[in-house]
């Protein structure tokens, strides 16, 4: 293995000990971090010293729990506002939760995961797994199999032979020789439904967006209650609204579609 003598071991550490926090997991205390990292207490302690001084972590007095800070949510806008299609896609996701009134989620893939970095909720939403900069599982979200869809041979085959299918409903395929089938169905037929395969009785239609290379840089879905996304109601409404919104964000992003 080639040595990398620039690697400062400690703020390596650091990271990985900011990354121990979720929004499962929002608090935790040096002996909860020490076990999640597998390091002594005493580097713990260390660790959450300096990172409480840089006003990245602070410290419940009374739990002993440590907690992040909005210093980390300032880092995390930054990023998040500098992808260019989350700007040019805004003013069309929120037209779109209006006219649908129903939830619109703007997401990427990061680590083969979808990666929520818009959300704009409808007039009769309801309360969903997903938030803003929150991660979810691609092979049984829309906007994850549309994304998925949509990889490369290798890059798809290394993502099948590396995730851990988990069955979060009735509904969620676990078979990867059937995922790879519905996967080209939906590069086909260009979208995608999630027939409350992640999280019961929420349905969402999903399309791809394209930038000025013709690559799928993401993909937008509109979610709502089972009991509201019908059959009827998918087919006339929903799926034709998602798909036009997808082709107008990706004209906007420079995409030529071929007709």
């Amino acid at each position: 293995m080639a040595s990398k003598p620039y690697l400062i071991n400690s703020v390596l550490r650091a990271a990985k000990l900011l990354e121990c926090f979720s929004l499962d997991k929002p608090a935790l205390t040096n002996s909860q971090l020490a076990k999640m990292l597998g390091l002594h207490k005493s580097t713990i302690t260390r660790l959450v010293y300096s990172l409480e001084e840089a006003e990245f972590l602070r410290k419940d007095q009374k739990t002993g729990e440590y907690s992040l800070t909005y210093r980390l949510f300032r880092i995390g806008s930054v990023y998040i506002n500098q992808i260019g299609f989350r700007t040019e896609a805004r003013p069309l996701l929120s037209e779109l939760a209006s006219s649908i009134q129903e939830t619109v989620h703007l997401a990427m893939l990061s680590d083969f995961e979808v990666f929520y970095i818009d959300k704009v909720e409808g007039s009769q939403s309801v309360g969903m797994m997903s938030r803003i900069g929150n991660k979810s599982p691609a092979y049984c979200t829309g906007v994850g199999k549309v994304l998925l869809a949509y990889l490369d041979k290798d890059d798809l085959n290394r993502y099948l032979d590396t995730v851990e299918i988990k069955r979060y409903t009735p509904n969620t395929i676990t078979d990867p020789e059937e995922l790879k089938l519905h996967l080209q169905r939906i590069r086909q037929q260009g979208y995608t439904l999630d027939d409350s395969e992640h999280e019961a009785d929420i349905k969402c239609a999903a399309a791809p967006l394209h930038d000025a290379s013709g690559k799928v840089v993401a993909s937008i879905s509109i979610a709502g209650p089972g009991f509201r996304m019908n059959r009827e109601r998918m087919e006339k409404e929903i799926l034709p609204a998602v798909v036009q919104t997808a082709r107008s964000i990706s004209a906007r992003l420079g995409y030529m579609e071929r007709r």
